[in-house]
């Protein structure tokens, strides 16, 4: 009598035999052929203890955005790119107006976002794959019959060598075409101006009248012999003769109203004083103003006729006037000892 034989599925005599169980065959499928090795363990240990924990992924944290893309965490990396905006825009933004921090501040604050952008994907980077596989297998069992075809569904969908090479291509691709923007940008803009075609416009204020001195007489004692007496008719100023009193003084009034042949410095130092042809020293334009106040201080310290400018947004500082192209060279090499620009032109 022939007895009936009944054959295994050829699918499940496979997985008997595997040295995995079926939850880790699933894992693997889901995973791909890349660096499946390093995860398969990782997701095992988060099934252990019932609950995805903090664990370290160096390629989640040094290549976050490409990382997600090739994971396919389109949802985490979208997450990713909004946070890391909102946190700069937050502390450079509302954090320089509440904190008015200088240049070492700011440079603690970038180092602070660089640092939490870098940590914080690469401690929950496993967390968030192991649960998107858990998702991909979970729909892969529910649309298949056998365990067999859902890893084949998994493999399908999980990330390829192919894909991998892909985005390689397209990161080289940037990188050329950052390299292209970043070397043709300064020809592009950066052209030199000549500083006397730079128009003269602002706030100018109108020439400072020279202080007045006020002189009543001079008084000469013992007025030597040689010297011949001044007539009557020699008088310094119309209508006022001039007269020599007993005792040997010489009183000679002199207009009350002298002008001060010597240069005076402007009384406001942020304004240009305009008279005429005169030599100016650029110093630079800056577009941050605490700049041009340490450049504005380091010349007025070393008793340079120093002015600021406000244009459009950015504050210009100059040197001048000076009467003389020669007296312009000299404090333009004055200012080179400062560390500072100079550049001599004529207005």
């Amino acid at each position: 009598m022939t007895s009936a034989t009944t054959f295994a599925s050829p699918d499940i005599t496979m997985l008997d035999r595997s040295p995995e169980n079926a939850t880790a065959a699933l894992y693997r499928a889901a995973i791909g052929p890349i660096n499946s090795d390093y995860y398969v363990p990782v997701f095992a240990r988060f099934e252990a203890v019932g609950r995805a924990g903090p664990s370290w992924n160096w390629a989640a944290s040094l290549y976050t955005l490409n990382w997600m893309i090739f994971r396919h965490l389109w949802a985490a990396a979208g997450a990713y790119v909004t946070l890391v905006l909102g946190l700069f825009l937050l502390v450079f933004g509302m954090g320089r107006l509440l904190l008015h921090g200088s240049e070492a501040v700011d440079l603690v604050l970038m180092v602070v976002c660089c640092g939490l952008s870098y940590v914080l994907p690469g401690v929950f980077g496993n967390a968030i794959f192991h649960a998107k596989s858990r998702q991909k297998m979970a729909a892969a069992l529910s649309a298949t019959p056998t365990l067999a075809d859902a890893c084949k569904r998994l493999n399908q969908q999980a990330s390829s060598r192919q894909r991998f090479l892909r985005l390689a291509s397209a990161n080289l691709a940037l990188a050329a075409i950052a390299a292209l923007a970043y070397v043709a940008w300064p020809t592009a803009t950066m052209r030199t101006v000549s500083p006397a075609a730079i128009p003269v416009t602002g706030n100018l204020a109108p020439p400072v009248p020279a202080p007045v001195v006020a002189v009543q007489s001079i008084h000469i004692d013992a007025v030597p012999t040689a010297m011949p007496t001044p007539s009557p008719t020699a008088s310094p100023v119309p209508g006022e003769p001039a007269s020599v009193p007993a005792g040997g003084k010489l009183i000679v009034p002199l207009a009350k109203n002298v002008t001060a042949a010597a240069s005076v410095t402007p009384q406001n130092p942020t304004t240009l004083p305009v008279t005429g042809q005169r030599y100016f020293i650029n110093v630079g334009l800056f577009a941050k103003d605490r700049n041009a106040r340490n450049a504005y201080a380091k010349l007025r310290a070393a008793g340079l006729p120093a002015f600021k400018q406000k244009l459009k947004g950015r504050t210009r500082v100059r040197v001048g006037p000076f009467a003389t192209q020669v007296g312009a060279d000299a404090a333009a090499e004055q200012i080179h000892a400062l560390q500072l620009d100079a550049v001599v032109f004529q207005l």
